[in-house]
């Protein structure tokens, strides 16, 4: 349990990798609309590896940004555990919308969880941390948008999706928010859990920020 606890996304890499070798060697004979779900799943992995991996750091960015924590950065109120159930939640709701293509304004819902994705990372994580890069804005520009901007523009155009749907739709996002984001951290949330973030994390950030620090530049520009 532990293993998968500070190591899921590892198996989110290796589910990416078999994933893709599947769908090339069988491939199945999905409408658009399915393939367009199935690529904002393979995104989902491909965005939690760049946080989490490569290069990583993702933890502390978002308890110091999303939570404005200050202090216990590697464990509150974010900790590994919550950490691993946020992401490993999204997988199934991603999942879930594969097996459900039809169901337009599900299909809506999770593609704008995607995108949502741009709020933070774009602009957000970026504004406060005063950096030009933070761990997740490459898949989130590269894949999470152009997937789901397709997606949206796909269903509007083959006039899929009613102004019901969108309704629906908006109410997916809040409750992929509410279950795959909120409720974790703030159920499981305690300053003295034993679900620490990993000291390999806490360097990525440090890393990654130095590096990606506009600060840095202006002075350097002097």
């Amino acid at each position: 349990m532990k293993l998968v606890i500070n190591y899921w996304y590892r198996f989110g890499a290796a589910a990416l990798v078999c994933l893709g070798i599947v769908l090339a060697v069988r491939r199945p004979a999905f409408s658009e609309v399915q393939w367009l779900l199935v690529f904002n799943l393979m995104a989902l992995l491909a965005h939690q590896v760049e946080e989490y991996q490569f290069p990583g750091g993702a933890p502390l960015i978002i308890n110091r940004i999303v939570y404005d924590e200050r202090e216990l950065t590697d464990r509150y109120p974010g900790n590994s555990l919550s950490i691993c159930l946020v992401n490993t939640s999204a997988w199934v709701i991603y999942g879930i919308s594969i097996f459900l293509p039809n169901i337009y304004w599900f299909g809506l819902g999770v593609m704008m969880f995607s995108l949502f994705q741009i709020l933070g990372h774009l602009v957000e994580m970026n504004l406060k941390l005063k950096v030009w890069y933070n761990p997740g804005l490459v898949t989130t520009l590269f894949l999470f948008l152009p997937i789901g901007w397709r997606y949206i523009a796909l269903v509007s155009t083959r006039h899929l999706v009613s102004g019901w749907d969108w309704v629906f739709g908006v109410l997916t996002l809040v409750a992929c928010i509410g279950i795959t984001i909120v409720a974790p951290v703030q159920s499981l949330k305690n300053k003295h859990t034993p679900y620490i973030i990993s000291p390999w994390q806490v360097r990525r950030f440090h890393q990654v920020t130095a590096f990606a620090s506009l600060s840095k530049k202006k002075k350097g520009g002097h």
